[in-house]
């Protein structure tokens, strides 16, 4: 009798389980659609205003390299991209630091990611003290990169942006 019971009752589970599985899988799939609509209407950056804060230049080009490859993406998905250089940060908008450097197995060199920053309609954003402090001055700026203008250009980008990023 013992043996007829739990038979019924792994029959009563198995068949729970079969008539449980389409409605766990209608969710997963309901899931998955949600989690992908709402992954594609994000992946536009139109009306962004986005910070990239970056206080590393050739002292750890694996920063420089992520900044300016996420920041020349978000800039060609429609969102408005500066470039905020800080301390170390500030030598690669400089046009007397080579950049002539690679990171991991990057094809391109880190001159390559800035141009590419720039050509993507990216702005470069240089902090005066900083800047002062490595010998950069105005004259000597790559394209696409400016000064900020002390206590005024730095704080009104943090300001006005939708969000910050820093490396």
């Amino acid at each position: 009798m013992r043996k007829t019971h739990l038979g019924l009752a792994i029959a009563a589970l198995s068949l729970l389980g079969v008539l449980a599985e389409p409605s766990v899988n209608l969710s997963r799939t309901a899931a998955a659609q949600h989690q992908t609509q709402v992954g594609q209407s994000q992946t536009r950056g139109d009306g962004q205003n986005i910070i990239m804060h970056l206080t590393h230049g050739t002292d750890d080009l694996h920063a420089a390299f992520m900044a300016l490859k996420l920041g020349t993406n978000l800039q060609k998905r429609g969102a408005q991209v500066t470039l905020v250089l800080t301390l170390e940060g500030v030598r690669i908008a400089s046009r007397n630091q080579p950049l002539d450097l690679r990171w991991g197995s990057s094809p391109m060199t880190l001159a390559q990611m800035y141009d590419d920053f720039v050509a993507a309609g990216g702005k470069v954003m240089v902090c005066p003290a900083c800047a002062e402090a490595a010998g950069i001055t105005a004259a000597n700026l790559r394209t696409g990169a400016q000064l900020a203008k002390e206590n005024e250009d730095i704080p009104s980008l943090i300001l006005a942006a939708d969000k910050i990023i820093g490396f």
